[in-house]
């Protein structure tokens, strides 16, 4: 219905994706509130497997991903090149082999082209930092801002990443009508995975002047230790080479991260990076920024009354699968396909977004079980492999291949599967209102 009025907390790749392809089904009024001054994507490069690349395709966003990108992969292709690192001379095990392989972008670059694509019917807000929302049982939703500012909607959209304020008032909400349990409601959301990151970019230049032909020009790697892994792939068509370098404490998980007075980014000297991978076959790598990963609890509902969370919001998780992104494009995929179609009023809002609750979630809860699984698995703590000891070159040949297919396998559902089957069973579920 044209004359609804979605709020969309967020211009992130969630909240963008989302207005993307509820503009392309209509021209329902939306507005994008995001809380920094202007769009911008903190990061450096994502990967997009072929289920991703497919809601790409029909949301008309190939061409400019395709220019982004460069030579897109038909068919199977290589999408990681794993080996064993934690030891002065590295071994490789295994190919993983994937169809459309796995795209990788500037994540500041496919901000770009979401941008373009926003609707006419799309009004974007900056330095709208929201605080709270009122949701009565009739009449509009109230947003409050921090600068003092209130606005209203009839749906909201809350894509306002891992420390979401819509999914604090949400679960407040929640709590106060007795439709979550109080462990729920007080559980600290969000907490530490145990692993921080290091993120460089490398200019190709570089990279091939002190490592002639090195692999990472033109393969994606993953590169497989004790408590700690790389992933190292290209990025703008070869000119930089993205570099991920993981440390995982397990035993740290579910807890709060505490290092550097709670800042979950900053820059830290080389040297701190060459210490955690000390014993491992040389790779180049300077200036690197640590990250603490940090992931959502799982929930057990992602929307109230009027209200939705997407992305990060519901469900931030370990970037192992390198899917985040992707369930974030999903969530938006298939809710805007709901709130788009003609069965979508006032009046039934609450059961549209049920529905949405019961389709996508799910999904991605088994994502992030999966991602969380992986990232054991590369960092030889995984069910089986736990026996690997720190840098030790004795691991047989039939495990390190059995450790890339587990992997593999835990990874299949991002070209075997198609969202669209997701979208239409949504769809179809609204045939009931």
């Amino acid at each position: 219905m044209s004359d609804l009025r979605v709020a969309v907390i967020g211009g992130g790749l969630a909240g963008l994706t989302f207005c993307v392809a509820l503009g392309k089904q209509s021209n329902i009024k939306m507005d994008l509130y995001e809380a920094a001054h202007e769009f911008g994507e903190v990061g450096a490069g994502i990967g997009m497997w072929y289920r991703t690349q497919q809601i790409m395709e029909k949301l008309g966003l190939q061409d400019d991903l395709a220019a982004l990108q460069g030579e897109v992969k038909k068919g199977d292709a290589v999408a990681f090149h794993f080996r064993k690192s934690d030891q002065p001379k590295g071994l490789s095990f295994y190919d993983m082999n994937a169809t459309g392989g796995m795209l990788p972008f500037h994540r500041a670059s496919f901000q770009k082209v979401l941008i373009k694509h926003l609707p006419p019917s799309c009004t974007s807000h900056f330095g709208k930092r929201l605080v709270s929302y009122d949701d009565p049982a009739s009449g509009p939703i109230t947003l409050h801002f921090k600068d003092g500012t209130t606005a209203e909607c009839d749906v909201l959209v809350g894509a306002d990443g891992i420390k979401s304020a819509v999914r604090a008032t949400l679960v407040s909400n929640l709590a106060k009508e007795g439709k979550i349990t109080k462990e729920e409601a007080t559980q600290p959301n969000p907490v530490w995975s145990g692993t921080v990151v290091y993120r460089n970019l490398v200019p190709k230049e570089r990279l091939e002047a002190q490592a002639p032909g090195h692999r990472a020009l033109t393969v994606p790697g993953m590169y497989c230790g004790k408590n700690k892994h790389l992933v190292v792939f290209s990025i703008d068509k070869g000119a930089q080479i993205n570099v991920v370098a993981f440390c995982s404490d397990p035993s740290k998980e579910g807890t709060q991260y505490s290092e550097d007075s709670k800042q979950w980014v900053v820059d830290v000297p080389k040297e701190e990076l060459l210490q955690q991978y000390e014993g491992w076959e040389p790779e180049c790598i300077d200036r690197p920024t640590r990250w603490a990963i940090n992931v959502a609890q799982k929930m057990s509902t992602c929307v109230s009354s009027r209200v939705a969370i997407i992305g990060d919001s519901a469900h931030a998780m370990t970037p192992n699968l390198g899917s985040g992104a992707g369930q974030a494009i999903e969530d938006a995929y298939v809710l805007a396909a709901l709130i788009a179609n003609p069965k979508c009023t006032r009046s039934s809002l609450p059961r549209v977004l049920q529905i949405y609750d019961e389709v996508r979630p799910p999904k991605a809860s088994n994502v992030r079980h999966l991602s969380r699984t992986n990232g054991l698995i590369y960092e030889f703590n995984g069910a089986g492999f736990e026996h690997i000891g720190l840098h030790d070159e004795n691991v047989s040949s039939e495990v390190l291949t059995q450790i890339g297919k587990e992997a593999e396998g835990h990874w299949e559902w991002a070209w075997k599967n198609s969202a669209e089957e997701d979208r239409e069973r949504a769809v179809l579920m609204l045939s009931g209102i």
